[in-house]
């Protein structure tokens, strides 16, 4: 009957630890920090991802690139000048003689293109231009899914440790107190052994878990940029993800996210229309382009101070550009077989987040139906039952052991969920769920 009325103690206190360190400090929302840590609200982070990642400051100069090239190509061949002097006159017997006896010759040309290719090249960098504005976005894109991700599973591997620590805590307390009856002969080293197992067992997991801390914790500076070196304290309240039901939304919907949203496609898009662009180049290719200009030799042709004009082009003949056209026709067939393929990985990506967010949503709305937030003393209680010997040894470590994994178990479905949520945005290229 006891046995059964302190399991009854346990459900009633198990439950409302999942929710107890959820609330609270949700109210700051401006990054707060000390000399060791800096306390980061999402929209905090986020805002130091935009103006601080390195990753998304080198794709801007890309993008200030893909601009300059458009300016490149916009402008003209410069002309070319020719200047020739006789150096050493052997009849007057003088060394550059610019004098009427003497020879100089002068040339000025320039380069026409013809058949629009000067166009056509301003318009294939124009398309340069808008991947690299696609491939920008579709880049804040994955990172930004890398951010959250990396934000929620700190935050709720940083819950964990709490338990750990509460359990340690609770659990000293109760070894101090039986290492002092076991030197006065009042209870028996198995007994104690057995609960400094229970500790060193605890705090090799607890390492264990520091070990995925430091992990994320390295992923979320790199991602915000920090050269602080403090460590990321993530501020969330978890339940307000509660209200959220991704039933409402349908695989038609998020499809249509998807293939208008998507960056990737846009760049595959945007690829075609390139790959069509330097086919039309290339065809522009055959017709040769033309070189005039104009001369003056002062004393080195048939007449003194002879002046003419010149005409120059090549003769396409042997070539026609033929190759470099076969390959632009390829290059579209390629291109379009790669957006087929793009569109088809986005479908497979929408459905298999949708799915995943679909099941572990059904999970933790059933966990939240199973218990009761009603409860934070369960391990004040497990410790007052075993020190008055109302529980067994064993039923005292399965009971903690029931409320380390029934903790740790919830924050992890509470994050696969959150991340299921992420998974979702990601794919369907927009923010579906807030």
């Amino acid at each position: 009957m006891l046995r059964f009325r302190y399991l009854i103690i346990l459900i009633v206190f198990i439950t409302p630890l999942f929710s107890v360190s959820q609330g609270g400090s949700s109210l700051q929302i401006s990054p707060k920090s000390d000399n060791d840590t800096v306390i980061l609200s999402i929209q905090d982070a986020e805002q130091l991802f935009l103006d601080k990642n390195f990753e998304l400051l080198a794709a801007r100069y890309q993008i200030s690139e893909a601009d300059a090239a458009v300016i490149q190509a916009k402008l003209w061949a410069n002309p070319t000048f020719n200047i020739e002097q006789g150096a050493y006159n052997p009849e007057t017997k003088k060394w550059f003689d610019f004098s009427a006896t003497g020879e100089t010759a002068l040339s000025l040309q320039q380069l026409f293109v013809l058949a629009g290719k000067r166009n056509k090249r301003i318009s294939s960098e124009k398309i340069n231009s808008q991947i690299a504005k696609y491939q920008f976005y579709d880049l804040m894109r994955v990172l930004r899914h890398e951010l959250r991700v990396s934000f929620y599973g700190l935050y709720f591997l940083q819950q964990s440790i709490s338990v750990y620590d509460r359990e340690l805590l609770a659990l000293k307390t109760l070894v101090d107190a039986y290492t002092a009856e076991y030197q006065k002969g009042n209870v028996s080293f198995n007994e104690l052994a057995r609960l400094q197992s229970l500790q060193f067992n605890l705090e090799n997991e607890k390492i264990e878990v520091l070990k995925n801390v430091t992990e994320n914790q390295s992923n979320l500076v790199l991602l915000i940029g920090d050269t602080t070196a403090r460590q990321i304290k993530p501020l969330l309240d978890a339940s307000q993800f509660d209200h959220i039901n991704p039933s409402s939304l349908t695989y038609i919907q998020l499809l249509d996210s998807g293939l208008n949203h998507r960056y990737d496609i846009k760049i595959s898009a945007a690829q075609i229309q390139s790959e069509q662009n330097n086919l039309s180049l290339q065809k522009a290719m055959r017709v040769p382009d033309i070189t005039l200009g104009a001369n003056y030799d002062k004393a080195g042709n048939y007449i003194q101070n002879y002046n003419s004009l010149s005409l120059s082009f090549d003769l396409p003949v042997l070539n026609q550009n033929q190759g470099n056209i076969k390959i632009a026709e390829n290059k579209i067939e390629e291109s379009k077989a790669l957006k087929k393929q793009c569109e088809l990985e986005v479908r497979n990506e929408i459905n298999k987040a949708y799915v995943q967010l679909i099941e572990t949503d059904r999970l933790y709305k059933s966990s939240l139906q199973q218990f009761d937030r009603s409860y934070d003393k369960l391990l004040d209680g497990i410790n007052f039952a075993y020190q008055n010997h109302t529980i067994s040894l064993l039923e005292f470590i399965d009971y903690y052991e029931t409320y380390k994994n029934s903790k740790n178990g919830f924050y992890n479905l509470q994050n696969n969920r959150l991340d299921a949520i992420e998974d979702l945005n990601m794919a369907s290229g927009t923010i579906v769920i807030k």
